[in-house]
């Protein structure tokens, strides 16, 4: 399945092919290494075969992390 990613403003990162289903929480990288954590799940009215995911940088995650200790 082919997902769009978006970040916390709606705009978009990227997209993702998986045949994973995903939940809020899980964490994937991408083709580039990057980590991103699955924030929300969202269908848009227009295309609602197209899901997107609201996912944040790992990055961010490691600096909250650190923050939360």
């Amino acid at each position: 399945m082919q997902y769009l990613l978006v970040d916390l403003h709606q705009r978009i990162v990227g997209t993702l092919s998986s045949d994973r289903s995903f939940s809020v929480g899980d964490t994937f990288e991408n083709h580039n290494a990057q980590t991103y954590t699955i924030i929300g799940l969202n269908w848009f009215k227009q295309r609602p075969q197209t899901p997107s995911l609201t996912v944040i940088p790992g990055l961010l995650n490691r600096k909250l992390a650190n923050v939360e200790k």
